[in-house]
């Protein structure tokens, strides 16, 4: 058992308490990240009809449902080290295609999906293994696919005051969104560009927008670097 599946029972929980002082729940975090990473494979494919997508360290799939309401026709995978989580999640969300795996090597065919991005996860693999990590992602998109990776903002003082206060998040070490950008060009990927996300903790359109216009300054409490794989 993982350490993940040791926090399966309390997962949502114990997240929606390092948030409480947020007024918001997890599930609101959840939903804007879905909406901005639906708007991203919106922007980039011309058709996202059928589009496959790998979800790299899904955990429960929280957000799948998200996606798949933004795009019905998603064929969606997700992946994690956490075999008794994925188990929950293959039974609450039955049109995702679910694996486990060791945390290493992704067991698919190189160039197999359209997109892959992970939320929130690398934050939890040893920096010496960062390299290897997105060389993985790289790996199995297809040319002219992208990939993305969402992390916490370490230059936001209540993004550090939630991992503080976080016990999934004991062992994270922050990743600065110029370091990762850089790590990503260095594993071949084209065009990759940073956008922060969620200065705002509101739910409806006028402030949605006002996030997307800030998108370039750094003080969001989470932002998402993406690029593109070379054809």
């Amino acid at each position: 058992m993982t350490e993940f599946d040791g926090y399966r029972d309390i997962y949502e929980s114990e997240i929606d308490k390092a948030l409480r002082f947020s007024g918001k729940s997890h599930d609101f975090f959840t939903k804007v990240k879905a909406d901005n990473l639906a708007g991203l494979f919106a922007r980039h494919f011309q058709d996202t009809a059928g589009a496959k997508v790998l979800d790299i360290g899904c955990g429960n799939g929280s957000i799948h449902p998200f996606l798949m309401g933004h795009n019905p026709s998603l064929r969606l995978s997700g992946i994690d080290v956490a075999g008794e989580v994925i188990a929950e999640a293959k039974t609450a969300h039955p049109n995702v295609a679910y694996d486990v795996y060791e945390g290493k090597l992704l067991p698919y065919p190189d160039a197999n999906f359209d997109a892959a991005f992970t939320i929130c996860v690398m934050h939890h693999v040893p920096p010496p293994e960062w390299p290897f990590f997105l060389s993985e992602m790289r790996r199995v998109v297809r040319p002219g696919g992208i990939a993305v990776v969402i992390e916490h903002n370490p230059m936001n003082p209540l993004t550090r005051r939630i991992v503080n206060n976080c016990p999934l998040d004991k062992n994270a070490v922050l990743l600065r969104s110029g370091q990762l950008k850089a790590m990503l060009s260095d594993t071949g990927l084209q065009n990759v560009s940073v956008q922060f996300i969620l200065f705002t903790p509101f739910d409806n359109a006028f402030f949605r927008s006002f996030d997307r216009a800030l998108g370039s300054l750094p003080l969001g409490a989470q932002y998402m670097t993406v690029g593109r794989v070379p054809r």
